[in-house]
């Protein structure tokens, strides 16, 4: 019975020693201040599947001649904001507060079901991240109660758009000129002719975006060279596939550019259209990608594959645009959310 009286005894010992202090300190007008403050908002920890840490490192002086360990005596607070959306929030109640000064970390984690809508609001914002760390920190004792709040918010990307970028790079490239001369049968006659196709303007543009999904609308401007032979354009006849850090993130094409599609444009000879193609992505990519974003130091390197697959009506083999296995664009990208000292760069636009 006596052990378990002791942490009674000692808090009712210290709450008068505060009354007493808090008396004299009271009256000559210099109460004892303990204070608190963050260190570092934000580092990230261990990332699994399941889960990615935040730790926030925070200080706190004591300046009474013991500790605080019974209670609500210390309360953190933390959370972190991309573009607007609370991705991680935290609370830590009943934390010690020893006597002088201490360094102590809060882990929180962050919530990546909210990735998702994070990442409409940062295409939204022309891929643009605004990041805002918060930490509140609440001391409490008998005698007073004292607040203490940190924040840090900047923004990265600005001007920049390094997704967008490295999917109208790899477009870009496939312009071009990509035609072949082959013996057809015109009516009774057999010819030498040409049939291919100009590719004279490539671009990505973004589509529409939702929770869900995010689309990106490809625009090929098409040229028929040919004097005689006609060519179909068909959705499926774009190869592209869109990898960061190694995560599938867009991806599409299984056939060529054919008259087996009800979407199929008819470009005549001598013919010159803009041919929009939509490339769809599942929104749940952005969890994979973000956590190997975090554990690559916020790193990331973009890989797009893409090419044509064409067929001119009658020609009966199909012409790749560009020849081979098409165009690899490569490029990197890298934020600073909580990585000290790095710098927010992108290759991403650049040949």
């Amino acid at each position: 019975m006596e052990t378990s009286k002791k942490p009674i005894i000692g808090f009712v010992i210290a709450v008068l020693i505060l009354a007493g202090i808090g008396f004299l300190t009271i009256n000559s007008g210099a109460i004892p201040k303990p204070s608190a403050g963050v260190q570092d908002v934000g580092d990230w920890g261990a990332v699994t599947e399941q889960h990615t840490e935040i730790i926030t490192t925070f200080w706190t002086n004591n300046p009474y001649p013991f500790d605080f360990t019974t209670g609500k005596t210390l309360h953190v607070h933390y959370s972190l904001s991309l573009n607007g959306i609370t991705v991680a929030e935290g609370t830590r109640d009943s934390v010690d507060l020893p006597r002088g000064n201490t360094t102590q970390t809060q882990s929180t984690y962050l919530q990546n079901n909210r990735l998702k809508l994070w990442w409409v609001q940062f295409l939204r914002a022309n891929e643009t991240v605004h990041a805002t760390a918060e930490s509140r920190i609440r001391i409490t004792t008998p005698i007073k109660t004292w607040k203490y709040q940190a924040s840090r918010t900047h923004s990265q990307f600005e001007n920049q758009t390094p997704i967008l970028d490295s999917l109208s790079q790899a477009t870009e490239q496939t312009e071009g000129r990509y035609v072949r001369t082959q013996d057809l049968n015109i009516g009774p006659i057999r010819r030498n002719v040409t049939v291919g196709a100009e590719v004279q303007d490539a671009r990505a543009t973004w589509g529409r975006v939702n929770r869900n999904q995010t689309t990106v609308l490809v625009r090929f401007r098409i040229h028929n060279p040919s004097e005689t032979i006609p060519i179909i354009v068909d959705p499926t006849g774009l190869r592209m596939r869109v990898d960061v850090n190694g995560v599938r993130m867009f991806r599409s094409g299984h056939g060529v550019l054919s008259a087996n599609s009800t979407e199929r444009t008819l470009l005549l000879p001598g013919e010159t259209r803009e041919i929009v193609i939509p490339v769809t992505m599942d929104n749940d990519k952005v969890d994979d990608w973000f956590r190997s974003h975090v554990q690559n130091g916020e790193h990331s390197t973009i890989a797009v594959y893409t090419h044509l697959v064409v067929d001119p009506l009658g020609s009966g083999t199909p012409i790749r645009v560009p020849s081979g296995d098409g165009v690899t664009y490569r490029c990197h990208m890298q934020t600073a959310i909580f990585e000290d000292d790095q710098t927010v760069t992108t290759t991403c636009g650049k040949r």
